[in-house]
């Protein structure tokens, strides 16, 4: 039997797809039953906000936005059904992904792995051939940046932290050959495309527990770090005066616990947060967002 790489697995995914590689039932069966449970960890009840460091935090490049999580987790901004619905949709891709890869030839083991940074856990998605693989379903401009290697330098996630963190945490585990490389296995979630993004991570491992041992420093530390982003101008033509969150803050669940008077204004593709309002924009502002309703 032929010994699959990663450097057909693009190749051999596409294949399966066009219905070339032959879909076993069964495959479907575990993936439709663990999309099941799944659905069942999700939607059953209430999401609680998470109020400890994990392996997937790690990189988060805010480090007062780790400080809220762990110290005034309860104070998180709501998450919406439209955002909840989304988490799910990047659960059932990687579910799919993962099992087509599988129907493809290639070893897939591992999935869920309970992993351990220092005593930071996390769980890994999977690893395939014997590497690590990180699953992400990602818009057009993100799946772009890993198409083309770009994440070192436009990362404001910290994926490149996230996945060096579950290789080093690997360094002992037999399903991993490949100790010092991850890959991010990534489907565009508009047009379909799928592509494999590897990095080396040797060079980020000798600092690893420096990293672990300040960031639970910082989490029990008696007052949050300084924010690691200020807010903007609101336009980069008009000199009006008004200032903005980063694009960054503006994914923050902990927004309003960092600006408690941070004021939300409707627009019709995306909302509009402001830390300074000297003119008023001509749309309408979310009064509850304020506090005056």
């Amino acid at each position: 039997m032929e010994v699959k790489t990663n450097a057909t697995l693009v190749h051999d995914i596409e294949q399966t797809i066009l219905g070339r590689n032959g879909w076993d039932k069964s495959i479907g069966e575990f993936m439709s039953n663990n999309i099941a449970d799944m659905a069942e960890q999700r939607f059953a009840k209430p999401q609680e906000p998470r109020a400890y460091l994990s392996l997937s935090s790690l990189g988060t490049p805010c480090e007062r936005k780790l400080w809220y999580k762990v110290n005034k987790s309860l104070e998180s901004e709501p998450l919406g059904p439209d955002t909840l619905f989304k988490f799910f949709y990047g659960d059932m891709i990687e579910e799919l992904v993962l099992a087509i890869a599988a129907v493809s030839g290639h070893s897939v083991t591992g999935a869920q792995d309970r992993m351990d940074v220092h005593g930071i856990k996390g769980h890994r998605d999977a690893v395939i051939n014997g590497m690590t693989i990180d699953v992400k379903s990602a818009s057009p401009y993100a799946f772009k940046k890993f198409k083309d290697g770009n994440l070192r330098k436009d990362d404001p996630f910290g994926y490149i932290s996230q996945l060096s963190s579950y290789v080093y945490a690997a360094v002992d585990d037999p399903l991993v050959t490949d100790k010092t490389h991850g890959g991010f296995l990534v489907v565009c979630k508009v047009s379909g495309a799928v592509c494999l993004d590897v990095y080396d991570f040797s060079g980020e491992f000798d600092e690893k527990e420096n990293t672990v041992k300040h960031l639970k420093a910082m989490a029990k530390s008696d007052e949050p770090p300084d924010r690691a982003f200020e807010p903007v101008p609101q336009s980069k033509t008009s000199n009006n005066g008004n200032m903005k969150l980063s694009s960054t803050c503006g994914y923050c669940d902990f927004k309003k616990v960092c600006y408690p008077k941070l004021r939300k204004f409707v627009y019709s593709d995306k909302p509009l947060y402001l830390t300074t309002v000297n003119k008023l924009p001509n749309v309408a502002e979310d009064l509850e967002y304020r506090g005056e309703i």
